[in-house]
Parts: C-alpha cells; structure tokens; sequence
C-alpha cells in the first residue's frame, strides 16, 4: 500500500542532507528537487565572465493510482568578454534550456587572479553535475513509499 500524498509530502525533507549540493521541497503538490550546480564570477589577465547553471526534477504525483510522472529541466548560461590578441575586445553569452528526461555527467574548472562563488572566493573553482546523484535517492523514496512510475506512451504500448 502506497503512502498517502499528504503524508509522502510532508516526507520529503528527509530527502535532504547538509552534505547534498541539492535540495528538495514540496511544492503546490509536487515534489521539486533543485540543484544550483555552478555560480561562477571569474576575472582573468585579460578578460573576464560569468558560469551559471542549474537542474530541477519536478515529480507529479497521482494519488488516485500511486503513480508520478517527471519533468526536467537543465540551464545553462554563460558570459565572456576580454582583449583580443590584436588588441580588441570581445564580448559573447548565451543560454540554453533543455527540458525532458536525461542522463548526464558533467564537470568543469575555471581559474583566474579572483573567482567568486556562493561559498568563497579564490583563484579557481571547480564544480561537476551526475543527474544519478539526484535522481537515485528521489527514485528510492518514492519507491519505498509505495509510488512508482507512470508509463509513458510506449510503456503503455508494449507493457515495458
């Protein structure tokens, strides 16, 4: 038998752990995890930028049949400028979104004379992103409290 929504609801701050570089939380009804991977401001010899990037899984729940659907959504932004080997100057940005179901591991480094993150700053920052180390304890939980998975189309299609 599946834990009551309201219940699983109030559950979900077990989810969090201080040494987690992400966060759960209960929101209108569903279940929000949210992950601010990179917040990087960086000043090097002869330019500078910015590095933000952030997932969030979001489950649905459906209380009628004990079953949740998932969304996800990953952003990406970056911003540069500094001098040109010719003496000019450039200035470039960009943001991309993607929304929908991923697996992914990434990792990257950013070194200058002052990098500023939300925990300090210094001359480098380093930072690395796995959707697994998110997912698997959401995934967990809502499988010990008796929730599982909604099938999608072809889930339905061929009983997978």
């Amino acid at each position: 038998m599946a834990t009551s929504e309201t219940e699983l609801l109030a559950r979900v701050g077990e989810l969090n752990s201080p040494e987690s570089p992400f966060v759960f939380r209960a929101e209108n009804g569903r279940i929000v995890g949210s992950w601010d991977i990179a917040h990087i401001r960086y000043v090097a010899p002869l330019g500078a930028g910015q590095i933000d990037e952030e997932y969030s899984i979001e489950v649905t729940l459906d209380p009628e049949t004990s079953t949740y659907e998932v969304h996800e959504q990953q952003t990406t932004s970056e911003l540069k400028g500094g001098f040109t080997a010719g003496g000019g100057f450039h200035l470039s940005g960009g943001t991309s979104t993607f929304r929908g179901s991923q697996t992914r591991r990434s990792a990257g480094f950013v070194a200058g004379t002052h990098v500023s993150t939300p925990s300090g700053s210094g001359t480098s920052a380093e930072w690395s992103f796995d959707t697994d180390r998110i997912k698997q304890p959401l995934y967990a939980f809502l499988d010990q409290n008796g929730w599982t998975k909604k099938k999608g189309f072809f889930g339905r299609l061929f009983g997978g």
